[in-house]
C-alpha cells in the first residue's frame, strides 16, 4: 500500500484544538431559545410599564443622591442603604431594541438589601432586650460636606428603644471614580448594646446586561479573596450551579458579571463569612447572591464598621489600582493562559488603543503585529515543512525497504537520514505546541475585554458578542440558531490556508504526481470543526482568527518566493550529507534497545 504523506504535527494539533473547544463548548452549552424567549418577554413585560411604574412610586423626601462623572448613587431613606446604582458611561443591552441604548444599573428596584442585626437594651425598669434591625429603620441626612473633591453625607437613624444613633457614612470623590467608601458606626448606643454579636446581611440579584445570556451567565460568578497560611488566596464559587460556602479571613468579595461587578472590600479581614449563590434559569436576574457576616464587638465599645464598595466596570487598569488583587477576577484564563492574555494581547490591544481607531482597525493591527512577532517561528515551521518534502523520496525508499522489518530498524534508519539531511523533527511539533495556548488564551481574551463591548465594525455591533446575519426558525447542536458571516469568513480562509500549506512546493514531476492526493482528509475537517464550535463566540474572535489565516496565506507565498530557495535548500541537505556524523543521542539509544533485544 502507497504511504501517505501526513503532517503528523498538524494532526496532534487538530486533535488538541478539537479536545479544548469541545470542553469549552461542552460547559457552555444551554437553550438558546428558552433562555432568550423567557428574558425577552421579562423585559418587554417591564418596559412596557417602566415609566408608569417611576411615576406611582413616590421617592421619600429623605432620599439622597450621590454623583460623579461616572456614577449615580440613590441612598434609600428606608434602611439608609443604596437602593439604585446607575453608571453613566455605559449602556445596557435592550433585546427589544437589539442594540446597547438601555440605561444601565448595577443596582435597581431593590435588587441591593442590606441590613444589620443586633440587640439594645430598653430604657424602661423592667430591662427589656430589644432587636434592632436596620432594614425596618428610617433615616434621614443628617450631615452633607464637600471637602475638596470628595462628597460627604451621613445618613442618621435614632435608636427606637432609647438612646443613640446609627449612622450611615457615604464619601465619593467627585472625579471619574468607581468606588464609594461606607462606615457603619453608633453613636452614644454602647451603654444599650446587648449581646456584643452582630450580623450583616447582604442580599444582591444581578441583572442581565447583556446581548447572549449564555455568555453572560457563564462569566457571572462569585470571586472572593482570603488569607491562608499568611497568604492571599483568590478563589471562586461555580458559575453554574447554586453553592454555599463559609469563608475565614475574608479579604473583599466580588459579584462579578461579565463586564461589571459590585465589589465589597472591608478595612480589616472578616473572620467569619457565609456566601450562597443561587442561579436563576431566565429572567431578567442572572444570581441571587446572599452573604451573612458576624462580627464582635468589645464590651463597652461602639459599633465602627468601614467597608469600600465598588460599582463599576472590569477594566484591568482601574482594578489594580484597588491593590489587592482583584484584578484577578477578570477571566483571561488559567495558568500561563492568563500570563500570556494580561502581558502580551492586553499590552499590544492598550498600545493600539490609543491611536483611536475604529476597534475592528486596532483588533486587524493587533493581529498583523502578533502575526510579525511570530514569523520567525512561522518561517522555520515552513523550512522545515520544505526540508521534509525534499527528502521525501528517501523516506519513502525507507518505509518500502523496511515495511515487514523490525520498527526500531525503520526508526533507526529515518533518524539517520534526518541527521545527515540537518533536519529537527521535532521543532515542527514544538512549533505547533507553542502557538496551541496562544490560539485557546484569545478565546478567554475577547469575550471578557470590556473595551469592546458593544463597539461595531461594519455589520457588526458587538465584538465581544457574535455577529448574525441571518437567524434561523431552529437550532444546530453546536452550531446554534444563527448564522454568523465572520465565522464563515474564517472558515473558508483556514481552508484556503490549509490547502496552500499543504501542497508541494517541489517542480519535481514524480514528487507532485506521488503526493498529490497525499493531504490526509482530516486536516480539512479542521474549517468545518471552527465554523461549528465558533459561530456562537465572540465576533472579535472570529475577526482576529479571519485576518490570521489572510496574513498566514500571505506568509506563505512571501517566504516561497523570497526567503526560501528550494535549490539552495536541497544542496545544503547534499552538504550535510556528506559530512562526518557526530553520535547522536536518540541514534544511540536505539543501537542500544536494538543490541539488548538481539541480546535476548
Amino acid at each position: 500500500m502507497k504511504e501517505k504523506n501526513l503532517d503528523y504535527n498538524s494532526i496532534i494539533g487538530l486533535f488538541l484544538i478539537l479536545l479544548i473547544l469541545t470542553v469549552f463548548t461542552y460547559f457552555n452549552t444551554y437553550n438558546d431559545k428558552e433562555f432568550l424567549s423567557n428574558r425577552f418577554a421579562e423585559e418587554k413585560r417591564i418596559s412596557s410599564f417602566d415609566k408608569l411604574s417611576f411615576v406611582s412610586k413616590k421617592k421619600s423626601k429623605n432620599d439622597c443622591v450621590l454623583e460623579n462623572e461616572v456614577l449615580r448613587l440613590r441612598i434609600s431613606s428606608l434602611g439608609g442603604m443604596i437602593n439604585e446604582v446607575f453608571l453613566k458611561k455605559y449602556k445596557a443591552y435592550d433585546l427589544i431594541h437589539v442594540s446597547h441604548n438601555k440605561n444601565l444599573y448595577l443596582i435597581k428596584d431593590s435588587s441591593f438589601l442590606y441590613k444589620m442585626i443586633f440587640w439594645v437594651n430598653s430604657n424602661k425598669k423592667h430591662f427589656k432586650k430589644n432587636l434592632i434591625s436596620t432594614d425596618t429603620l428610617y433615616f434621614h441626612p443628617f450631615f452633607f460636606q464637600k471637602r475638596g473633591k470628595l462628597m460627604i453625607l451621613i445618613m442618621r437613624a435614632r435608636n427606637p428603644y432609647g438612646v443613640g444613633f446609627i449612622d450611615h457614612i457615604y464619601t465619593l470623590n467627585e472625579g471619574s471614580q468607581y468606588h464609594v467608601d461606607f462606615h457603619v458606626r453608633t453613636v452614644n448606643l454602647f451603654p444599650s448594646i446587648g449581646k456584643k454579636t452582630i450580623s450583616i446581611n447582604l442580599e444582591q440579584k444581578v441583572f442581565s446586561l447583556e446581548k447572549d445570556r449564555n455568555w453572560e451567565n457563564s462569566y457571572t460568578q462569585i470571586y472572593y479573596s482570603h488569607n491562608k497560611n499568611s497568604h492571599s488566596k483568590v478563589q471562586s464559587l461555580s458559575e453554574k450551579k447554586s453553592e454555599e460556602r463559609n469563608i475565614y479571613n475574608l479579604n473583599w468579595i466580588a459579584h462579578k458579571q461579565q463586564f461589571f461587578a459590585t465589589i465589597f472590600i472591608p478595612k480589616k479581614p472578616l473572620k467569619n463569612f457565609f456566601i450562597r449563590s443561587e442561579n436563576f434559569p431566565s429572567g431578567i436576574f442572572l444570581k441571587k447572591i446572599q452573604s451573612n457576616i458576624l462580627l464582635k464587638i468589645k464590651e463597652h465599645e461602639e459599633i465602627n464598621i468601614p467597608f469600600q464598595l465598588y460599582f463599576g466596570p472590569l477594566d484591568f487598569s482601574l482594578l489594580k489600582k484597588l491593590d489587592q488583587k482583584i484584578e484577578n477576577i477578570i477571566p483571561f484564563g488559567w495558568g500561563f493562559l492568563k500570563w500570556i492574555n494580561k502581558y502580551f494581547f492586553l499590552v499590544i490591544f492598550q498600545f493600539l488603543e490609543k491611536t483611536n481607531l475604529n476597534y475592528g482597525v486596532i483588533i486587524i493591527l493587533m493581529t498583523i503585529v502578533v502575526k510579525l512577532i511570530l514569523s520567525p517561528i512561522t518561517y522555520k515551521q515552513y523550512k522545515l515543512s520544505a526540508m521534509m518534502k525534499l527528502i521525501r523520496p528517501e523516506i519513502d525508499e525507507i518505509n518500502k525497504k523496511f515495511r515487514n522489518s523490525d520498527p526500531l530498524k525503520k526508526q533507526r534508519a529515518m533518524m539517520e537520514l534526518y541527521q545527515k539531511a540537518g533536519i529537527n523533527p521535532m521543532s515542527g511539533c514544538f512549533s505547533a505546541l507553542f502557538q496551541i495556548p496562544i490560539f485557546y488564551s484569545l478565546f478567554k481574551f475577547f469575550p471578557t475585554l470590556i473595551n469592546l463591548r458593544g463597539k461595531s465594525f461594519f455589520w457588526v455591533d458587538d465584538l465581544t458578542s457574535y455577529d448574525s446575519i441571518l437567524e434561523l426558525p431552529f437550532s444546530i447542536p453546536f452550531y446554534g440558531n444563527h448564522v454568523s458571516l465572520l465565522t464563515l469568513l474564517y472558515s473558508l480562509a483556514l481552508l484556503i490556508y490549509t490547502k496552500i500549506s499543504n501542497n508541494v512546493s517541489s517542480n519535481d514531476p514524480l514528487i507532485n504526481q506521488k503526493n498529490a492526493s497525499d493531504m490526509p482528509f482530516i486536516l480539512y475537517l479542521m474549517p468545518i470543526i471552527m465554523l461549528l464550535f465558533i459561530n456562537s463566540y465572540a465576533s472579535g474572535l472570529s475577526l482576529y482568527y479571519f485576518i490570521s489565516n489572510i496574513i498566514n496565506i500571505g506568509l506563505i507565498f512571501f517566504i516561497k518566493k523570497f526567503l526560501l530557495d528550494e535549490n539552495k535548500i536541497r544542496q545544503k541537505i547534499q552538504e550535510n550529507k556528506k559530512k562526518p556524523t557526530k553520535r547522536h543521542y536518540w541514534k544511540y539509544r536505539i543501537k542500544e534497545i536494538m543490541k539488548k533485544k538481539k541480546d535476548f
